[in-house]
């Protein structure tokens, strides 16, 4: 038999999320009793919630359920139930569930955050804790206590908004009862059998078919065999055949690829010699017309060409010279032009850069000179300068708001203080008199007991002198007349005397509880006061955060550009009031070092067009010399030896006396040209010389 020991329950519904609230069922029977509100159904709720995890009705999603964030005075409040229970077998198991719910910007969000179920290990003693989801939890604590979660909904823990079930319609009612007595699953069960009872007849023909096909498949397997056999005995005969076979197609395809190259060969060899004997008709057909062409021959001596040769040589050295001075010279030239301009476009960076990050500190320094500005005219912090501010300005006005922030701060836990002490000796004095009329009651009642006691024995008094007055009356009635007489005044005078102190008393009491609830009242004012002072206090908290979030943004800026303003200034890194400062001589020595280049760069344009003519004129006379020193090899040329002399000495080629009229090397051509174009002439003159 599973039984339920204790429960903790905290922020749900009225109990206190701070406060831990145990209660402990006791055997056979635990009555809760209190008044209406005091958490008698959250009781029951949290039982049936940590057994089977449903939420109450009207609970509006657990919205309702856990403690109101609002009434706490937070944005997020938790709620737990920790349910000690012994299972079926007996076995101490703890269940534990916990919840969250936010206030939100427009909503409040219900959230379960946990759930847990604690064992104890018997064999070591710990505590074994396993977590477990929701529907698992759901499932798993039914089946420990050995009841199903319909009994424990609508029978157990059943709530009083629902206790009304049994009085509904049939639909519902019948829907219950199944619920409770499992009759659903017990039909379900019988469904179940009857189709896989059905399921398995009809696999079984199938299985039948299924057999019947294997035999005659197993029969005509059987005779493949025998066929693959007999079939595998030919292939491999086959097989020998044509390897034997492969054998003399591989000689029969080598003999024909060497026949094949041979063949390729001497085509090649028949189109090289068709080739050259054309080429060396056409050659010695352009040697011919060259020869006819010449208008005279060279008669000079081997030494006299030989000194050509040197000369012009030599001349040709100088002009490469002079090339390739010239060349350096417009190197440099274009090197400096192109550092100049890259110096340029790095100032005109590093510059925009400066100027962006000024307009961001000035921007910085425009939104703090704002917020100073609405702090001081919106609390009367007192007279300021005209904005904009300096730094010196700035830092005097904030150490202005922080000391009146500290002052009201320091006002605000003084008056706590004195508002607490007062609090404190209010409630004393209430707790005094509290106690003290207690006391009287308590006197009161003491008094009025003797008092009934008194009456009862002057009762008895009486009954007794009414029997003595029988005895007595024959004897002395006047005495019994004074007897009564003073009696009756002396009850009279002790009751006046009684009720007289007790009306003094209960005056007394009655001044000192109407003082004490104007004090109360005076403090309750207070307080609203102070909640009133509470909104000023977080708007000038929400505006020392921004001031906070300002003063950071500004400190990461400079933290994220030191190394930049380091090189600016050359290694120096100055206070924050002095940084401006320091930006703007930067600026300036920046913007003149920019004007200075800008001056060298326009110099450098005016020193260009001057040099381009210089290099043009030493193009022109190299050219001229060049063509000097061609025309006078050619005249040379022609005056050596004649048609039959070069036919024999020169065979046909590709160079011959026609380089010489080729066009001569413009000024755009390249120095690699000019000397392809001289080892053509001198492979000329070596064979004049030969010659």
């Amino acid at each position: 038999m599973s039984t339920v020991d204790k429960m903790l329950i905290k922020g749900i519904r009225s109990f206190d999320p701070e406060n831990k609230n145990v209660i402990t069922f006791f055997k056979p029977l635990t009555l809760i009793v209190g008044p209406n509100g005091a958490g008698k159904t959250t009781i029951i709720e949290c039982l049936k919630l940590s057994c089977t995890g449903e939420l109450p009705p009207n609970a509006r999603s657990g919205h309702s359920f856990i403690h109101d964030p609002k009434v706490a005075g937070e944005t997020e409040t938790k709620g737990q139930i920790k349910l000690r229970f012994k299972t079926a077998a007996g076995k101490d198991v703890v269940c534990i569930r916990s919840f969250q719910l936010t206030q939100k910007a427009s909503k409040m969000e219900y959230k379960a955050i946990e759930s847990v179920l604690q064992t104890i290990n018997p064999h070591t003693g710990e505590k074994v804790c396993l977590s477990y989801r929701c529907a698992d939890m759901d499932r798993e604590i039914p089946a420990l206590m050995g009841v199903s979660k319909a009994i424990l909904e609508n029978v157990i823990f059943v709530h009083q908004d629902e206790a009304n079930w049994p009085l509904q319609d049939s639909s519902t009612l019948k829907k219950k009862f199944d619920d409770i007595f499992s009759a659903t699953r017990y039909t379900k069960a019988l469904e179940v059998i009857k189709k896989l009872h059905k399921d398995q007849a009809q696999e079984i023909k199938t299985y039948k078919l299924k057999l019947e096909n294997l035999q005659t498949l197993k029969d005509a397997a059987f005779k493949l065999r025998e066929s693959i056999s007999h079939d595998q005995q030919r292939a491999e005969s086959m097989k020998s055949e044509m390897q034997e076979l492969e054998g003399s197609i591989q000689d029969l395809d080598a003999k024909i690829l060497h026949t094949e190259e041979t063949l390729k060969e001497l085509r090649k060899l028949q189109q090289q010699i068709s080739t050259k004997t054309a080429e060396r008709s056409t050659l010695f057909e352009e040697q011919v017309r060259r020869h006819d062409a010449l208008e005279e021959e060279n008669e000079d001596t081997d030494e006299e060409l030989d000194e050509w040769k040197t000369k012009f040589e030599e001349r040709i050295l100088l002009l490469e010279v002079k090339i390739k001075k010239l060349e350096r010279e417009m190197n440099d030239i274009e090197t400096k032009s192109s550092s100049l301009n890259q110096s340029i476009k790095d100032s005109i960076r590093d510059i925009s850069k400066l100027q962006t990050e000024v307009e961001a500190y000035m921007s910085l320094k425009n939104e703090r000179d704002s917020t100073i500005k609405n702090l001081f005219t919106r609390h009367n912090l007192g007279p300021f300068p005209n904005p904009p501010f300096s730094n010196e300005v700035a830092l005097n006005l904030t150490d202005r708001v922080k000391s009146r922030v500290m002052d009201l701060e320091k006002d605000l836990q003084d008056k706590k203080k004195s508002n607490e002490i007062k609090l404190k000796t209010a409630w004393d004095h209430y707790i005094d008199a509290n106690d003290r009329w207690k006391n009287m009651e308590a006197q009161k009642k003491a008094k009025l007991e003797i008092k009934s006691g008194l009456l009862k024995r002057i009762e008895e008094k009486e009954n007794e002198r009414e029997s003595f007055e029988l005895e007595i009356s024959k004897v002395d009635l006047g005495i019994d007349d004074r007897e009564k007489n003073m009696e009756i005044e002396v009850e009279r005078k002790t009751n006046q005397l009684a009720e007289r102190e007790f009306e003094m008393i209960i005056r007394q009491k009655q001044i000192e509880l109407y003082s004490i609830e104007q004090k109360i009242k005076d403090l309750n004012r207070e307080k609203d006061i102070m909640a009133s002072d509470s909104e000023d206090r977080v708007k000038l908290s929400l505006k020392k955060a921004e001031l906070e979030k300002h003063k950071k943004k500004h400190r990461k800026i400079l933290d994220e550009y030191r190394e930049k303003i380091r090189g600016v200034l050359k290694g120096r890194l100055p206070p924050d009031k002095d940084l401006k400062r320091e930006i703007t001589h930067a600026m300036r020595s920046v913007t003149m070092e920019f004007d200075d280049l800008n001056n060298k760069s326009r110099e450098a344009d005016k020193e260009a067009p001057t040099l381009y003519p210089l290099q043009q004129g030493k193009k022109e006379n190299f050219m001229e010399a060049r063509s000097n020193g061609v025309m006078e090899d050619k005249s040379r040329v022609r005056r050596m030896a004649g048609r039959k002399a070069l036919q024999k000495q020169f065979p046909p080629s590709n160079h011959g006396v026609e380089t010489l009229r080729k066009p001569i090397p413009d000024e755009n051509r390249t120095v690699g040209e000019v000397k392809s174009w001289r080892t053509k002439v001198v492979i000329v003159r070596r064979r004049v010389t030969v010659d």
